[in-house]
């Protein structure tokens, strides 16, 4: 039998999770009766220990030991809080109910099912359970399918760590039949990669290629390394991806050469870009409307002006092509919408893709059949592909405004980008990794003026900096903090371009960036715009936590400091709002009545790409955290 779909809300998966995990996520303690016997098949499995309620957190030397908001109180001060409140309690009840099923039934099947849904859903705590609990049923022994599910688990929340213990096991297994397959080889893969591993990733491609291999790669484990090299911005190992994909006699498909080009653009190697484009037309594909403005803007930032006007054109035609129209700007804003020119989103022509589900991505969206019959792309697809021609198109409006401004301006702008973001005369720093603390006087381009600089963490495209730096010219100073290559290389081009000199951009994580290199109270002002929830409730990638809030307050000057905090998910809204609630020695909220929140974005705060595509998909929820930085006593 068939388990019910772990998804408590019915609806298919969205490009970007939008229910974060809080505590009612972990499984309860299992109601089966292990074997008082030792079972081999548990020996160096991952996480064989019955997993524990979740702990409280850890006190630290500089914390008070406030009682911390509950998420039923912040749920009884918001409907989306309350109905994530709702859910999350509901899809855990559901799946307690469904591990104790599978005991019964007592099938392997069932179980590898369950991992499955639950994985898909992020549940990582129940998969593990579930995991765990197939060799505590007499007679039943996990497969290949039970650990390639186990792996999925583990690569979708991003815990590389775990999925290596799935693999190792997998490998030391002395049946042949528990053998990692293509399918165990390509997760892996994509474990590997989306965590920068490229050169690893890309080594276990070639294993997979060579001629004694277990298991060959299909055109989807190429392009999974190929989607992850755009991120990276990394074109040696997205050549490499391309050669073998050729030596093994797979034909790269259409997916397969946008990630290529999107590569290429990334590292603003326009030359290779355009070859790339040129292979993909002799093998009769049609390049899409984001892979097109991608080649027009690096056409635009590295000098060649004839073939950023073709590939604007170009654009235009494929969205008039593909039928699904696009987005409308936002009703009733008053900036003009998302997509009107100069105000960008997340530049998803020359980024990742990577918040949305793969198999949506790497499939040939339906079209409309050819015999006029009447039947055309699902809604889902069209409202995706509406999203995505948005896009495109105002990445093309950006560079028709950019390139009207004239051969001097557009000369000048080229010369920075191809010298380089490292070159002593860039207007616009980079800083790479951790390291010593920086001087701001020396850091900006603006001659050393003395200004109030502020800072937004994990600015993605970074056209919310970019424009507010525009904004704030010659009254405040921004950096930029981002972890992707590819992001912090678009962000340095789009302030190149709009010649900015109070712009500085630092590629890290967070919490390692703003200790080691932002001073104490240098700081004005710390935005957290839209960030990404954790992944699951045990996950450790969790930006806003004690370390986080400690770090930012150090860096803020205690007159006149502020955090803001923005999100579109209210569990996540939920989880900072009990961290802030936790550090009342540090943070005080500035809402009416001293609420933790304010459901809404102010007016012209601003938004961003997903902010934009939830509003498109009636997803209206918005939480808005200010506070100020108290000053030590």
């Amino acid at each position: 039998p068939n388990p019910p779909a772990v998804f408590a809300h019915g609806a298919p998966p969205q490009p970007k999770p939008t229910n974060t995990a809080l505590p009612t996520d972990e499984p309860k303690t299992s109601t089966a009766k292990p074997s008082t016997k030792e079972n081999p098949a548990t020996k160096d499995s991952i996480n064989t220990k019955m997993p524990s309620k979740p702990k409280a957190p850890k006190k630290h030397a500089t914390e008070s030991d406030p009682t911390p908001v509950s998420y039923g109180a912040l749920a009884a001060l918001d409907e989306g809080m309350a109905r994530a409140h709702k859910h999350s309690r509901k899809r855990a009840r559901d799946a307690q109910t469904l591990l104790k099923r599978a005991v019964g039934v007592g099938d392997v099947k069932f179980f590898n099912r369950l991992i499955r849904d639950f994985g898909n859903d992020k549940q990582l705590g129940f998969v593990e359970e579930a995991f765990r609990r197939i060799v505590e049923v007499k007679g039943l022994k996990r497969n290949v399918y039970s650990h390639t599910n186990m792996l999925n688990a583990c690569v979708r929340v991003g815990e590389l760590d775990k999925a290596r213990v799935v693999w190792s096991n997998m490998l030391a297994e002395k049946n042949a039949d528990m053998h990692p397959n293509e399918v165990t080889y390509t997760v892996f893969i994509k474990g590997l990669a989306q965590n920068g591993e490229l050169d690893e990733a890309t080594a276990l491609l070639e294993k997979m290629c060579a001629h004694e291999s277990e298991a060959a790669p299909n055109v989807r484990t190429f392009s999974t390394l190929l989607r992850n090299c755009v991120r990276h911005a990394d074109g040696i190992n997205a050549d490499r991806c391309f050669e073998l994909m050729q030596d093994a006699g797979i034909t790269p498909d259409a997916a397969s050469f946008e990630y290529l080009i999107k590569t290429k653009c990334a590292a603003f190697d326009a030359v290779g870009a355009w070859s790339a484009h040129a292979e993909m037309e002799r093998e009769y594909l049609d390049a899409t409307p984001q892979a097109l403005a991608a080649l027009a803007t690096v056409s635009s930032i590295t000098g060649d002006v004839t073939k950023a006007r073709a590939a604007c054109v170009a654009a235009k035609t494929a969205i008039e092509a593909n039928g699904a129209g696009m987005v409308l700007s936002t009703e009733g804003s008053d900036d003009g919408g998302l997509f009107r020119k100069g105000l960008g989103s997340g530049s998803v022509g020359m980024d990742d893709d990577d918040d949305v589900d793969d198999d949506f991505l790497e499939k040939e969206p339906p079209q409309r059949n050819n015999d006029n019959s009447g039947e055309y792309m699902s809604e889902s697809v069209r409202a995706f592909l509406r999203l995505r021609n948005s896009d495109a198109a105002r990445q093309v409006a950006e560079v028709e405004e950019f390139l009207g401004k004239g051969g001097t301006h557009v000369n000048a702008v080229a010369a920075d980008v191809n010298n380089g973001h490292d070159h002593e005369k860039s207007p616009v720093a980079v800083v790479e990794g951790t390291g010593d603390r920086l001087d701001f006087s020396a850091l900006f381009g603006n001659g050393g003026t003395v200004l109030p600089t502020k800072l937004e963490v994990c600015s993605g495209m970074g056209d919310w900096v970019v424009n507010r730096s525009i904004a704030d010219k010659n009254k405040c100073n921004w950096l930029a903090i981002e972890m992707r290559r590819n992001r912090v290389r678009m962000t340095w081009a789009k302030g190149v371009r709009a010649r900015l000199t109070n712009l500085a951009v630092l590629r890290g994580m967070a919490h390692e960036m703003i200790s080691s290199r932002v001073n104490d109270e240098t700081l004005t002002e710390v935005h957290v715009n839209y960030p990404d929830p954790p992944e699951w409730v045990g996950s450790k990638q969790c930006l806003v936590d004690f370390d986080f809030l400690k770090e930012t307050h150090r860096a803020l000057r205690k007159e006149d400091g502020y955090l803001t905090l923005v999100t579109d998910d209210p569990g996540y809204a939920m989880r900072m709002c009990r961290e802030l609630s936790k550090v009342p020695e540090l943070f005080t909220p500035t809402a009416p009545d001293g609420k933790p929140f304010v459901a809404g974005v102010p007016e012209n705060y601003g938004g961003s790409y997903f902010d934009e595509m939830w509003k498109n998909g009636r997803q209206t929820d918005r939480y808005y955290m200010r506070y100020k930085a108290v000053k030590s006593h």
